[in-house]
């Protein structure tokens, strides 16, 4: 509540469980949490717990976003038809490259499911462009930045996909050669 009252009711507020709770603690979590209006809670229980995810979205009461775990097409199939997803959050360096990516975001389209991000957000930004159910790109501060030569561009809270050829990322190898261990 004190987040809520902060950021006022205007402001998407996001929670992120990283996995910590049981089917249990996260639905008494979810209830408790209904009142701050999240836009999302994320990742409430282990990945691959289809049926306990979708025990939290349906009995909780707040939309649950989640994927970044998975790894493959088969297991969003399974996520997003169990019922225990409002935003899936594929990470194209866990599910096997853009393709799949993509793929993921068409099946969730099909059950008329947005489409957010998990980790490399300078790739992510393209894949959802390149999508009609796009939601939020996740922009991570880990510092990598420092590593590409034209690293991701924000103007207003929005990501601005860059204008190169592929998916536009070109490391800085002279950034990188700085922390180069050798045996």
């Amino acid at each position: 509540q004190a987040m809520r009252k902060f950021v006022g009711s205007d402001f998407p507020l996001m929670a992120d469980a990283n996995m910590r709770w049981t089917v249990d603690q996260a639905v008494k979590a979810a209830t408790a949490l209904a009142s701050c209006d999240l836009y999302w809670l994320e990742e409430p229980v282990i990945p691959d717990d289809f049926i306990g995810h979708a025990r939290v979205q349906s009995v909780g009461g707040v939309p649950v976003a989640s994927g970044e775990n998975l790894h493959s097409t088969y297991e969003f199939s399974q996520l997003i038809e169990s019922g225990g997803v409002t935003y899936p959050e594929p990470d194209a360096a866990t599910v096997g490259g853009i393709t799949p990516w993509l793929k993921i975001a068409e099946l969730s389209q099909a059950h008329g499911l947005h489409i957010t991000s998990h980790g490399i957000h300078d790739i992510h930004a393209h894949l959802l462009a390149a999508v009609t159910n796009a939601d939020y790109l996740e922009v991570h501060g880990f510092g990598l930045e420092r590593f590409i030569e034209e690293p991701l561009q924000m103007n207003n809270g929005l990501a601005l996909a860059p204008d190169r050829p592929g998916h536009g990322v070109v490391l800085d190898f002279e950034a990188l050669e700085t922390h180069r261990h050798t045996t």
